[in-house]
């Protein structure tokens, strides 16, 4: 989705930026060709005017239209990031305050805001230039506890369990990194890959266990002899067994 929206947007801000360069391009090809004769020396004052009339027809309603592929990429972005899967970010939550307040402005403006075409074609600029940052910064987003970006081929799997109850499936691995310690949690619906904090806790029958956090998710360990058991955030426990090195590897591949 996050690929899609890149698209979009760059798309956008192509389209918005030849709105008003189409004027420049097009006085050009129009422009008359320089005759070395006394009277081709009056010709430059000609062609610049041509050129102003060209540009004078960015109108209002061009910038209209901008302003609606602004406000467009600005819902697909706070869209996006407001998805709980994708990790709090201050540089996006700065740039979506800065697009809303150009669509603030601008959705108050008139006509007779503007004392030229100039003033517009600036205006235009500064949209074209926030919807290409708009496009920039989804590609920095990141999911929620999956900051560092954790490569594949840099892990090293050290234990883990998985455990059933019928209709959800639920995993806990641990594994070793180049940039520290990460694990991976799913409770059968979500899943994290990403760095973790382990505390004790206790059961309602008072049984000691580590409860792990991995991003949003949380899931707790038993282990005693031979018995391993699972516990989930509702404090529920599920008899487990332990992952083998080949189920690690998959449940890694699978979080990339």
């Amino acid at each position: 989705m996050k690929n899609r929206i890149v698209k979009v947007l760059a798309g956008a801000a192509l389209s918005v930026a030849l709105m008003a360069g189409c004027g420049s391009e097009e006085a050009a090809s129009t422009a008359p060709e320089t005759k070395e004769t006394t009277e081709a020396k009056e010709e430059p004052a000609e062609e610049e005017t041509k050129t102003e009339e060209t540009g004078a027809e960015f109108t209002f309603a061009d910038l209209q239209d901008s302003y609606k592929s602004l406000v467009e990429s600005y819902d697909a972005v706070e869209g996006l990031y407001a998805d709980d899967a994708i990790a709090q970010d201050d540089e996006v939550e700065s740039l979506l305050a800065e697009a809303k307040g150009i669509i603030d402005d601008m959705g108050e403006m008139t006509e007779d805001d503007f004392s030229s075409t100039d003033d517009m074609i600036a205006f235009n600029d500064t949209i074209a230039t926030m919807i290409e940052a708009l496009g920039g910064v989804v590609d920095k987003m990141q999911a929620a506890g999956d900051s560092e970006g954790v490569e594949t081929e840099d892990v090293i799997f050290v234990d883990g369990f998985y455990a059933t109850d019928g209709s959800a499936e639920f995993a806990l691995a641990f594994y070793e990194t180049s940039d520290g310690d990460v694990a991976y949690i799913t409770d059968g619906e979500e899943e994290v890959f990403a760095e973790y904090t382990v505390e004790p806790a206790e059961t309602d029958g008072g049984d000691e266990y580590l409860l792990v956090t991995v991003g949003n998710l949380s899931l707790g360990y038993i282990e005693d002899g031979d018995d391993i058991y699972l516990i989930d955030e509702d404090g529920n426990i599920y008899g487990a067994a332990r992952l083998t090195e080949e189920e690690a590897a998959q449940l890694v591949a699978d979080a990339q």
